[in-house]
C-alpha cells in the first residue's frame, strides 16, 4: 500500500490544506517540513482518523475537539470536517509467464460534523466512504473497514502511523506493558491473529460436537461426561477473559506506578531534598553492596561443606595410621622404588661397582650378570604393589597438616564464615533501618506533593499487586479444568468406542482435535521463527544507524527481542543495558525505529511509514545514518521534519527525496516569521520550498539570522 495525496477540511488547524506524497520507487521519501505547532501531530492524527475513525484520535475521539479553535459562529452551526486520501495497493494475477503485478487506486473520505454551543460541541458519528477510482470513474465498495483492515490492521497504526515520542513505549514502558505492546505488534503484523481465530473456530466445531455426543444414546455417564465438558468450555473462556482482563489491568497499573516514580523523582530535585535523594541513593547502594557480601559469604558458607579441609579433619585418625606406614616403607628407603633401574644400569656396563668383571664372554662374569638378571626378574613381580605403594605415599601427602594451628582447621573456617554472615546481617539490619527512616522523613517533606504521591504510590501498588495475584489465581483455575478436561475427553472416547452409532462422532472429534493440535503448532513455529528473524534484523538495522561496530569495542554491542517479547539492549561483555535509563534519546529513537522497520520488513507488507519528528534528540552521524537507514528499509517513507532535524542532512534528501514540502502556522508572526501572511485564522499553510529554500511565506527569523 502507498499513500497518493490527502486533503483536510476543518480538521483542528488545517482548515484547507492538501498533501501529495511520493510513489516513486526509487526517491520513495517525502518530507513534510514544518514547525512545533504547525500541523505535524494533527496531520498523523488525521490520516488515523480517515483510515479508523474516532478509535485512532487521542482518548478515542472522547472530548477530543476536531473543528478549529478558533471557529466564529453567531449561531448553533454545523462545521463540516473531513479527510479525503487516495492510495494504491498491489495486486496479483496469474499470467502465462507467472504472477503479474498490477495496483488499484482506491480513495477513502471519512466526514463528521461538529456543532458549537457556547464553548461546548457535540460531533456527530463519522461517516467512511470507499471507493475504487477506474478509468470510467469511481465505484464505492463495502464496507470499507474490510479492505483497510485487510491492508493496514488496527493493531499496527502505532507501527504504520508513528509519533516519534509515543513510539518509544515499545521500550520505555515497563514490566508486561511493554511486553504486549511488542508482542501484539508482531503477532498482527505476522497474520498470527487469523491462526488465532482459525483456533476459536475449530474449539467452537468441537463444542458443537460434543453436544452431539450427549444425544447418541442413553448412556447416562457419557451425558454427564458431554456436560461437564460443555460447562468446562464455558469456564474456560470465562478464565481466558479474566486472564486478559488482569493482565491488562496489572499492565495500566505497572506502568501508573512507573510514570508517579518518574514525578516522585522529579519533586526531589527541588531545594533540600537533592540531598536527600542522594542519602537515600548512597543507602541504596550500601544496601546492595551488602547483599552481594552476603551472597558470597553464603556461597563459602556452602563451599566448606565440598572443602577437602572436612574430609582432612573428619578423618584425620584413620588418615594418620595411613600415613604414619607410608612414612615409615619411605625411611626404610622402600619408597619410591629404585631397584630395578640401578640393576638394568648395570648390566650395560662390562664391571660392576664392586669392580668384578660382568663381561658376558668371561665364564664368571656371565654368571655375576645372570644372577643380576634374575634379582631385576624378582624385583618386577612385586613392582605393581610398590607402584600403588609410591602413588599413594605422594598423593596422600596433600592430607597433611601443613599448618598445625587452629586457623587451618575446617572448624575454624567454619565458625569465621558464622561471623561474617552474622556481622553482616547486622549491617544489613541498620541500613535497611537508616532507609526507613529516610522514606518516613520524605513523607513528612510538607513543601511538595511527594506525599500525596507516595500514597497514590503505594495505592497503584496494592492494585498491581492485586491483579497480579487475581493473574495467577486465574491461571491456576485454568491449569486445573484443563487436566478435568483431558481425563473427561478419554473417558468420553471410551464410552463412544462402545456406542453402535459413537464411530462417527469419534471421528469428528479426532478430526477437530487434529486440526488444533496443527494450527497451534503453527502459531508455535511461526512465532518463534519469525521473532528470531524480527530480531535479528532489528539488531543489525539497529547497530548500522547508531554506528556501533562490536569488533572495536563499542558501548552497545547488540540488541535482541527475547522469547518473551522483550526489547533487551547489551553492552560489553554481553552485559544488559536498561534502554529507559543506560541509552541516550537518540538511540532510544534509533532503536525504536529499527524494530518498526524490521517487523515492517520480516512481514513482507508493502505499506508507508508515517513517522513524526523520528530525528529528535539526534546529531551528527547518528541522525544521518539513522535518516539513510530508514529510507532503505521502507518501501514508502513519510518524514514531518523540522528544520533543525532537517540541519546536516541536506544532502541526503537531495539525492533521495522525491517530494518536499513545507508548512506554516501564520500565528508565528512575528515572534518568528518574518514577513506578515496576512492571515487572521488559525490554520496552516502550504507553500512549495522545499528542504534548501524559503519564500516571502514561510521564511522565519533564524533563516534571516543565518543567512
Amino acid at each position: 500500500m502507498k499513500l497518493i495525496r490527502a486533503e483536510f477540511e476543518n480538521f483542528r488547524l488545517l482548515r484547507n490544506l492538501s498533501l501529495d506524497f511520493s510513489t516513486d520507487s526509487t526517491k520513495k521519501l517525502t518530507v513534510i517540513r514544518a514547525e512545533n505547532e504547525s500541523g505535524k501531530t494533527t496531520i498523523l492524527n488525521g490520516l488515523q482518523w480517515a483510515l479508523y475513525g474516532d478509535e485512532a484520535l487521542p482518548g478515542k475521539g472522547r472530548d477530543y475537539r476536531l473543528h478549529p479553535i478558533d471557529w466564529e459562529v453567531s449561531a448553533e452551526e454545523q462545521i463540516p470536517i473531513s479527510v479525503q486520501m487516495d492510495f494504491e495497493i498491489p495486486k496479483f494475477r496469474q499470467g502465462p509467464r507467472g504472477l503479474v503485478e498490477t495496483t488499484k487506486q482506491y480513495r477513502i473520505v471519512r466526514s463528521a460534523y461538529e456543532t458549537l454551543s457556547g464553548v461546548k460541541h457535540t460531533r456527530t458519528s463519522s461517516t467512511v466512504r470507499l471507493f475504487e477510482l477506474t478509468d470510467r470513474g469511481s465505484e464505492p465498495i463495502e464496507p470499507p473497514e474490510a479492505l483497510v483492515h485487510e491492508e493496514l490492521p488496527p493493531e499496527l497504526r502505532e507501527v504504520f502511523f508513528t509519533d516519534g515520542d509515543r513510539a518509544l513505549s515499545f521500550i520505555e514502558t515497563t514490566g508486561v506493558a511493554k511486553l504486549n505492546s511488542v508482542r501484539d505488534a508482531i503477532r498482527s503484523l505476522l497474520g498470527l491473529d487469523v491462526i488465532k481465530d482459525a483456533l476459536k473456530h475449530v474449539r467452537k466445531t468441537g463444542s458443537e460436537i460434543n453436544k452431539a455426543a450427549k444425544a447418541i444414546g442413553t448412556d447416562e455417564t457419557l451425558t454427564q461426561i458431554t456436560a461437564r465438558l460443555e460447562q468446562i468450555e464455558i469456564e474456560s473462556e470465562a478464565l481466558e477473559e479474566k486472564i486478559e482482563d488482569s493482565k491488562l489491568q496489572f499492565a495500566s497499573f505497572d506502568q501508573k506506578l512507573s510514570e508517579i516514580q518518574k514525578e516522585i523523582e522529579a519533586a526531589l530535585i527541588r531545594g533540600d531534598q537533592e540531598k536527600l535523594k542522594r542519602d537515600i541513593g548512597q543507602v541504596k547502594q550500601q544496601l546492595e553492596k551488602i547483599d552481594k557480601l552476603q551472597t558470597r559469604a553464603a556461597k563459602e558458607h556452602s563451599d566448606l561443606f565440598k572443602s577437602p579441609l572436612l574430609l582432612r579433619d573428619l578423618l584425620a585418625p584413620v588418615l594418620r595410621k595411613g600415613l604414619d606406614k607410608l612414612s615409615d616403607l619411605q625411611t626404610q628407603g622402600k619408597l619410591p622404588n629404585a631397584t630395578i633401574p640401578v640393576l638394568e644400569e648395570r648390566l650395560k656396563a662390562t664391571t660392576c661397582i664392586c669392580g668384578e668383571s660382568l663381561d658376558p664372554s668371561d665364564t664368571k662374569g656371565k654368571q655375576r650378570r645372570d644372577h643380576i638378571q634374575c634379582l631385576i626378574d624378582e624385583s618386577r613381580k612385586v613392582d605393581a604393589l610398590q607402584g600403588r605403594l609410591t602413588n599413594l605415599y605422594y598423593s596422600s601427602r596433600s592430607l597433611e597438616q601443613e599448618d598445625a594451628t587452629d586457623s587451618n582447621r575446617w572448624v575454624a573456617k567454619y565458625e569465621e564464615v558464622i561471623e561474617r554472615r552474622y556481622q553482616l546481617e547486622g549491617v544489613r539490619d541498620e541500613q535497611g533501618k537508616k532507609f526507613k527512616a529516610l522514606e518516613i522523613q520524605l513523607d513528612r517533606i510538607t513543601d511538595t506533593d511527594v506525599q500525596g504521591l507516595r500514597t497514590i504510590q503505594r495505592d497503584y501498588k496494592n492494585q498491581r499487586d492485586r491483579f497480579n495475584t487475581d493473574w495467577v489465581k486465574y491461571e491456576t483455575q485454568l491449569e486445573e479444568i484443563k487436566k478435568q478436561h483431558r481425563s473427561l475427553v478419554m473417558q468420553r472416547e471410551n464410552l463412544l468406542r462402545q456406542q453402535r452409532r459413537g464411530a462417527r462422532i469419534l471421528a469428528r472429534l479426532e478430526v477437530a482435535s487434529d486440526v488444533e493440535r496443527v494450527l497451534n503448532n503453527s502459531y508455535d513455529r511461526m512465532t518463534n521463527e519469525e521473532l528470531v528473524k524480527v530480531s535479528q534484523l532489528m539488531n543489525s538495522i539497529f547497530l548500522n544507524m547508531i554506528g556501533a561496530d562490536p569488533e572495536q569495542g563499542a558501548i552497545i554491542r547488540k540488541a535482541e527481542i527475547s522469547d518473551d517479547f522483550d526489547i533487551l539492549v547489551y553492552g560489553p561483555n554481553d552485559r544488559p543495558l536498561n534502554p529507559d535509563r543506560d541509552l541516550n534519546g537518540a538511540s532510544r529513537r534509533a532503536l525504536t525505529l529499527a524494530f518498526i522497520l524490521a517487523l515492517t520488513k520480516v512481514s513482507e507488507v508493502k505499506a508507508p511509514n508515517v513517522i513524526d519528528t523520528p530525528l529528535g534528540m539526534m546529531s551528527g552521524y547518528v541522525k544521518k545514518s539513522v535518516l539513510k537507514t530508514a529510507i532503505r528499509e521502507s518501501s514508502q517513507l513519510i518524514l514531518f521534519l523540522t528544520r533543525s532535524e532537517l540541519a546536516d542532512c541536506e544532502e541526503i534528501l537531495d539525492a533521495e527525496a522525491g517530494q518536499v514540502i513545507t508548512l506554516t502556522n501564520p500565528a508565528h508572526y512575528p515572534r518568528m516569521l518574518v514577513n506578515d501572511p496576512e492571515v487572521k485564522e488559525r490554520m496552516v499553510l502550504r507553500c512549495e520550498c522545499n528542504h534548501r529554500e524559503e519564500c516571502g511565506l514561510c521564511q522565519r527569523q533564524m533563516d534571516v539570522g543565518a543567512n
